[in-house]
């Protein structure tokens, strides 16, 4: 189960395109931008090797779901994405 769950890990993608959140693991997630109601990106700096960085996202229904992301650039993206979604709900 242990080598199950690590080859999973290391052969996930995650992918933000201008319509949805998505990632490949042991379960496909996917999130559509549009009914994203909060997310905030969890995190302790210097320690992303030991405690995966994670966006934690919320849908206007009340579904939440975590995607874990390593990349810099992808941490980079979900913290555009966090930015961009307040701004969007103080407008609104």
């Amino acid at each position: 189960m242990m080598a199950y769950t690590v080859g999973h890990v290391w052969t996930s993608t995650s992918r933000l395109t201008s319509q949805s959140l998505e990632q490949t693991w042991i379960w496909h997630k996917k999130i559509d931008l549009r009914d994203l109601a909060y997310v905030k990106l969890i995190r302790i700096p210097g320690l992303d090797s030991v405690i995966a960085p994670r966006l934690y996202a919320r849908t206007l229904m009340g579904k939440f779901t975590v995607i874990y992301a390593c990349d810099k650039t992808m941490l980079e993206e979900f913290k555009r994405l966090g930015n961009e979604l307040n701004a969007f709900r103080k407008r609104h």
